[in-house]
């Protein structure tokens, strides 16, 4: 049973929240699983993640990952 990212409580007792994203241009990925939005939530802003970003996304950008 995979562990919740921030909590490490089993994520299939909860309502998961399952994120993929691309670590590098190389297609590769790095999966975190969470036992919901809290838990998300609370990792995001434990590590700083959002720290001097921002979001500029497009639809002509597209994605080529996940």
């Amino acid at each position: 049973m995979p562990a919740c990212t921030y909590c490490d409580a089993p994520v299939e007792n909860h309502d998961p929240v399952c994120v993929c994203e691309c670590a590098d241009g190389t297609g590769s990925t790095i999966d975190a699983r969470f036992c919901n939005y809290a838990c998300l939530v609370q990792h995001v802003e434990q590590e700083g993640l959002t720290l001097g970003n921002r979001c500029e996304w497009s639809p002509e950008a597209g994605s080529d990952c996940c």
